[in-house]
């Protein structure tokens, strides 16, 4: 039962077994927690312990054997006595949220195994893998899944479910619990079921123990790697590879996609009343949403990119940028000078503040977060945001500086062949999905394969590392390493430099490094500009349009243009057939990259309301409920808060965590002790309830009102 890696330099032998680890905890008395602390919510924290563990074997598609027990230390001598008995170097055993699990039991590890030698974490107290000298790698494997233990076991349709309903969590537990039937199955079948869906899973991606990503992304990150040595992927990325200064400045042009709310419709209940008032010929009042079919896959395909390195320009204007723009790419640092809307009604701004550069915005007026107008600015950006920005801005003066310019050309078509060829197969699954249920995990496995070609584009050249000290007893035992410091604290910044340009060359020489940053830099720029294009299709608030709402690949809007509609859908066919690309039919069914779809009845509302960014909620006509989206609320359970009134959907509504099932984590660090009813204890977490008070972005009811602000005047030398 254990198999040895293949390849030059791998002599690591595996254990071919897939061993999935879980434990279910109990909150102590109030009266008996060593640790208690009142939070805003009012609620009490208070330390928990592990009351049971489960761990299953699985091996040649058999689950061999579930064990069982109760305190963390016995978890951990049937995890080392497992590993002992099999003759492989290396044990892989995965924790669905490998972040909770460990926490509790990461004493009784370090007790037993050691301190880890190699760890990831890709946050603050998440690890994605942690490796013991004694072989022993603990995996995480939600991160794989991206879906919970109970979706990724009925998406994949394995034979044993998770038992919902059959642990009660309020219970107070010991490790001394006698269990019940109902218990029994509850805690055996969260591993059974995690092991059955690890192995579907090797299964549908053809690999083996040892050759499993860690990650959904790493899944797509190795089939591209084959194609890219193939056809000379590395020699590309050698050859137009960014200098360190070169990166330094992609990623302080590199934003993310463009999300926004019209300032003057904050907290105003859109229905049909304000409609009819609005547009009273309209023939259904409605507020519709548009949204771009896989817009990031469609930039892809569609558009030109940096294709050679970037070479050094003199300062020049705006205007001689954009002349250029269609066959060279620039990338440079805009300053403006008294910035203004050209359109002081303009709803969808788009110069972003947090990305001028620091303490350089003098005396600016904002929209959440967009910039009005300004005094003085200075902002990274590239030829793309430039146009979008040109357009809705007039300066009295502006120069760009730190230009840099290269060749454009479309991506490389082993690239893109490879992205048309994953969308084509989403279509298919899509058009089987209708008559099948079952294949809708295939597809949406798909879906996190396309998605991730422009997340790989974008993955940091220079990571920053998130290391553990094993050896505190706080919660700040969490850093990031290697950082140097001088005598006073502060950062040494010569010596930092120094450091990251040498992380940067160990990037540059992995044989894997084969997408330029740059290239998802312009897929963004190019998203912003579809999304504004977009919104240039709903008619203009004199005709009865008003458009409410972006979300990165979407508006929502009542008024919508349907000729303009149709016109921008034939640009984006036309653009697609440039490169060589087209729509994709089967058996009736028409899909095509990049064009805005409306979905009717389900992409219709009778009522709307915004309250700022990620802050919406409608009434969506095919079922007559309110439909919510609001960072950090469920949307489900959050809906349902409202109490199927859209009024109640205002600032300082409380979505209450008890209603909405939202949790916040209180962590617990402690040695490990014995507490008064003979539980093993060390670190803890405490699950509480979770509430959300709804707040929403300054709202104004004319544009003049935002430049009648008190502005304070900031005086400079000369020489500054």
């Amino acid at each position: 039962m254990y198999t040895k890696r293949p390849g030059r330099g791998q002599n690591k032998t595996y254990n071919d077994c897939i061993i999935m680890f879980d434990t279910e905890t109990s909150r102590k008395k109030l009266s008996k927690s060593k640790q208690m602390s009142a939070l805003p919510s009012g609620h009490k924290a208070r330390e928990n312990h592990v009351v049971a563990w489960t761990l299953t074997i699985r091996a040649f598609h058999i689950n061999i054997v579930t064990l069982w027990g109760h305190k963390p230390s016995t978890l951990i001598s049937t995890m080392k006595q497992i590993h002992d008995s099999m003759k492989g170097e290396i044990t892989v055993m995965y924790a669905h949220n490998l972040a909770y699990d460990h926490w509790f039991t990461r004493r009784f590890m370090y007790r037993s195994l050691g301190k880890p030698e190699k760890q990831l974490n890709i946050k603050p107290h998440y690890p994605l893998y942690l490796q013991f000298a004694n072989g022993i790698e603990l995996r995480d494997s939600l991160i794989l899944a991206q879906r919970s233990l109970e979706r990724w076991a009925n998406d994949l349709d394995v034979e044993h479910k998770k038992a919902v309903g059959k642990w009660d969590y309020l219970k107070f537990r010991t490790q001394h619990e006698k269990f019940s039937k109902n218990e029994f199955q509850y805690i055996e079948f969260d591993t059974l079921s995690g092991v059955e869906c690890i192995d579907k899973t090797m299964q549908m991606i053809h690999k083996r123990i040892y050759s499993m990503p860690y990650t959904s992304t790493g899944i797509i990150r190795d089939l591209l790697f084959h194609i890219a040595k193939e056809n000379g992927g590395k020699d590309l990325f050698n050859r137009i590879a960014p200098t360190f200064e070169q990166y330094i400045k992609q990623t302080k042009l590199f934003h993310g996609g463009y999300v926004h709310a019209n300032r003057f419709e904050i907290d105003t209940l859109i229905d049909e009343d304000l409609l009819k008032d609005l547009d009273p010929e309209a023939a259904e009042f409605l507020v519709q949403c548009y949204d771009f079919v896989s817009s990031y896959p469609f930039c892809m395909l569609a558009f030109k990119y940096p294709m050679e390195s970037f070479n050094k320009m003199r300062d020049c204007s705006i205007d001689e940028i954009l002349k250029a723009s269609e066959s060279t790419a620039f990338m440079f640092k805009l300053i403006g000078y008294k910035v203004k809307l050209k359109n002081p009604d303009h709803v969808m701004p788009a110069l972003q503040f947090s990305k001028c550069v620091p303490g350089t915005c003098i005396n600016p007026v904002l929209d959440n977060g967009r910039i009005l107008e300004c005094d003085y600015c200075e902002i990274y950006l590239n030829e793309i945001d430039l146009e979008v920005i040109d357009e809705q801005y007039k300066f009295e003066g502006s120069l760009c500086v730190e230009v840099e310019a290269a060749a454009k050309d479309y991506l490389p078509r082993w690239f893109t062949d490879f992205i048309f060829n994953l969308f084509v197969d989403k279509c298919k699954l899509t058009v089987e999905a209708e008559k099948d249920e079952s294949v809708e995990v295939l597809r949406t496995l798909k879906k996190y394969q396309i998605n991730g070609c422009y997340g790989m584009c974008v993955q940091k050249s220079i990571k920053e590392v998130i290391k553990e000290d094993f050896d505190s007893l706080d919660l700040t035992e969490i850093y990031k390493p290697d950082i140097p410091l001088n005598e006073d604290g502060t950062v040494n910044e010569k010596e930092h430099q120094k450091q990251m340009r040498k992380e940067y060359d160990k990037f540059l020489k992995k044989k894997t490094s084969i997408l330029n940053f740059a290239w998802g830099c312009w897929v963004t720029s190019y998203a912003f500009r579809n999304v504004h294009e977009l919104n240039k299709c709903v008619k203009p608030e004199s005709e009865g349009g008003l458009l409410l709402y972006n979300d990165t690949d979407s508006a929502y809007a009542h008024g919508w243009d349907l000729e303009k509609i149709a016109a921008y859908n034939e640009n984006c066919l036309r653009l697609l057939r440039a490169n060589g690309y087209d729509s994709v039919e089967i058996e009736g069914h028409v899909f095509t990259l990049g064009i805005a779809e409306h979905k009717p009845l389900k992409d219709d509302y009778t009522e709307f309301k915004v309250m700022g960014a990620k802050r919406y909620a409608g009434r969506c006509l095919k079922d007559g409920k309110i439909h919510i989206t609001v960072a950090g609320v469920p949307k489900k359970t959050g809906a349902k808060c409202l109490n199927d009134d859209l009024t109640n959907f205002t600032q300082n509504f409380i979505f209450k965590g008890s209603e909405t099932g939202k949790k916040q984590h209180v962590y617990f660090a402690s040695e490990i002790y014995i507490d008064e009813d003979g539980n093993e204890t060390a670190d803890s977490i405490d699950l509480l309830p979770g509430d959300y008070k709804l707040d929403c972005t300054q709202k104004y009811e004319h544009a003049e009102e935002l430049f009648d602000e008190e502005i304070e005047v900031q005086i400079y030398d000369e020489n500054n």
